[in-house]
């Protein structure tokens, strides 16, 4: 839906009279918004396809933007430079929302918080256990669910916690 969006409003997105800047910040508001909708509740999968699938996203955004041809062959990161970005954003907001919303979920006595604490009785199916979205809280914060449970019950060290761990993360790319 969000290469629809862009496709549809191309002609607005791609021209060069207008500032490289402005193109990115219409981009943010009508493409992002709808690609973003109920993103923290995915389950971003453990081999990372799902994050390879949304960075792409955002780099063949970047190249259509800046006009980049793929035939020209350049790199991931000589795009980034040339637009003016260090890294990729798109998987940080995901991030970050997710985490916000795991707080708010914490915080407060709701079915969301019944539902991602609860149990299923009964045996697990066979084969590898399915990554789950608590897991990817306690992949994104490199602490145990139960550390992340006590943390996320102060609204301030919840949110230094999501401010630290994604900087970390920038960091390493």
């Amino acid at each position: 839906m969000a290469k629809n969006t862009f496709s549809r409003m191309s002609k607005l997105l791609t021209n060069r009279r207008i500032s490289f800047a402005t193109r990115s910040r219409l981009t943010k508001c009508y493409v992002w918004s709808i690609f973003l909708y109920a993103c923290e509740t995915w389950t971003l999968k453990i081999n990372a396809s799902l994050e390879r699938n949304i960075e792409a996203l955002e780099m063949w955004l970047y190249r259509r933007m800046a006009r980049i041809s793929w035939e020209e062959k350049k790199k991931n990161k000589e795009v980034l430079e040339e637009i003016g970005l260090k890294h990729t954003e798109l998987l940080k907001i995901i991030k970050t929302r997710q985490l916000a919303y795991y707080g708010h979920i914490r915080r407060h006595q709701s079915f969301q918080k019944f539902i991602t604490e609860g149990k299923i009785n009964g045996k697990r199916q066979r084969g590898r256990k399915r990554k789950s979205w608590l897991g990817n809280i306690e992949e994104t914060t490199t602490r145990r669910i139960n550390e992340c449970c006590e943390v996320a019950l102060n609204r301030e060290e919840w949110r230094r916690t999501i401010a630290s761990n994604l900087w970390q993360e920038t960091e390493h790319r």
